[in-house]
């Protein structure tokens, strides 16, 4: 495919990306998303003081509040989204003259039964700016990352689906008009970065065949788990199709032991910077400790229903501190559509017979594992059942939705130009309706 025509592709999914990721960043008030006070703490740690977040000393008191240090709770997360946000927020403040520091508004007092955290008096309408300069400068990073994580999906599918020109777009809408993709890509959340490595790592991880591709997939698999301990799954998917590989190419071995002898020392370069770094390090053994606990709850059964009934709207509608939720039954039908096109969308990509499908499916598999296998672990630690922490499966699940609504339609240009421009259509209204109905009444806002 042409660099010209692949532009011409991506458009549609980038514009409708843009606009109604921009939608939800004017519709969410300031703080109202998953920990966000604590990432933008950690972040300023980086923009004031020019040192990497620490959490000592501890925050003392209710840590949300105007006033409190700035070492928040979450600053023992890995420290690569916190240096590159704060440092694009000194130069941000270097170029306008703003501030670095930021204070949240007033603690809400009936949190518990509106579901709302904070105070926004500065946040009637929803045209009605209420972030500084400096939080829009990296939420408008985060819609950036938002938006290569779109062109990553499409790149997935045109690997996947070589053969079927219209499945990248159709992907990329898809996930263009994610609702839950839309809200969490415009947070303030070391998620959208992890999510962004994580999906270009797969992308690279499918051009099968190409040894030479192992010294950057080192770099990535490193940049993730620099990013969130909870990607160290993306390194085991890499050390994996390595090994596929070398089964599946006998000619190719040579070339592949040279990429992996490069791929340990780039690994072993960062486990030293790691080691090295006292500040780095604690949070990284403090991020394993916090995962490698036992939940006592993981053996009921009713806790793992919860977990998977909130997994679920987690990945449709669940905005605001994950209680600004979608009826379940919307979720339920969403995720019916979903996999039921997911497995769909399977079979047509296994009888169309790509090249190495065998080894891609198994590469595939290995991915969805690690995946799942990363999300349960921490459910078992603590309850954490977000979907944010699998939202590095929205590539492949995107591509086989685009793949089992293009099965299903006929084979001919006309009806996929209009199915893809129906979808985009209805992604619109849906994502009206819930930022009308669901996010302006919560907060209060109007037009």
């Amino acid at each position: 495919m042409s660099g010209k025509r692949w532009l011409l592709l991506a458009m549609p999914p980038s514009i409708l990306y843009l606009v109604l990721v921009t939608l939800y960043l004017l519709a969410i008030p300031l703080g109202e998303s998953p920990d966000e006070p604590g990432h933008l703490q950690c972040i300023q740690q980086v923009a004031l003081y020019n040192r990497l977040p620490i959490v000592d000393p501890k925050p003392q008191g209710e840590w949300w509040k105007p006033g409190v240090t700035l070492s928040g709770r979450m600053c023992y997360h890995m420290p690569l989204y916190y240096v590159g946000a704060g440092l694009l927020q000194k130069a941000i403040s270097h170029v306008t003259g703003s501030p670095v520091a930021v204070d949240f508004p007033a603690y809400n007092e009936a949190f518990g039964e509106t579901g709302v955290m904070f105070l926004h008096p500065n946040k009637q309408r929803l045209l009605q700016r209420e972030d500084p300069d400096v939080v829009l400068g990296v939420r408008v990073f985060s819609v950036l990352l938002g938006l290569g994580i779109v062109w990553a999906t499409m790149a997935t599918a045109r690997r996947l689906f070589p053969q079927f020109s219209m499945i990248p777009l159709v992907a990329g809408v898809w996930i263009a008009g994610w609702p839950q993709f839309l809200f969490l890509s415009r947070a303030i959340s070391n998620d959208v970065l992890a999510t962004a490595l994580a999906s270009i790592t797969l992308v690279v991880l499918l051009q099968v065949g190409k040894p030479a591709r192992y010294l950057v997939l080192a770099v990535l698999s490193s940049l993730a788990v620099l990013t969130k301990v909870t990607m160290l799954f993306v390194v085991g998917a890499v050390m994996a199709a390595w090994v596929l590989e070398f089964v599946r190419f006998p000619l190719q071995r040579r070339a592949l032991v040279r990429s992996a002898a490069v791929m340990l020392i780039v690994w072993a370069a960062i486990a030293t910077l790691v080691h090295l770094t006292p500040t780095i390090r604690a949070n990284f053994w403090s991020s394993a400790r916090t995962f490698s606990a036992i939940n006592e709850r993981v053996f009921q059964i009713e806790y793992w229903m919860e977990v998977g009934r909130l997994t679920l709207s987690s990945g449709w509608v669940r905005f605001g501190w994950m209680n600004v939720a979608a009826p379940d039954a919307t979720a339920y039908l969403w995720w019916s559509t979903v996999l039921g096109l997911s497995f769909i969308g399977f079979v047509c990509w296994w009888r169309s017979a790509p090249p190495e499908r065998n080894l891609l499916a198994m590469i595939l598999l290995v991915w969805f594992l690690g995946a799942m296998a990363s999300y349960v672990r921490i459910n078992t630690a603590v309850f954490q059942p977000q979907f944010r922490f699998l939202q590095s499966l929205l590539p492949i699940l995107s591509t086989l939705v685009a793949g089992g609504l293009l099965c299903i339609m006929p084979q001919r240009l006309r009806p996929q130009v209009l199915l893809c421009g129906a979808l985009i259509v209805i992604a619109v209204i849906i994502n009206g309706v819930i930022i009308w109905g669901i996010v302006m009444s919560r907060y209060g806002l109007s037009i």
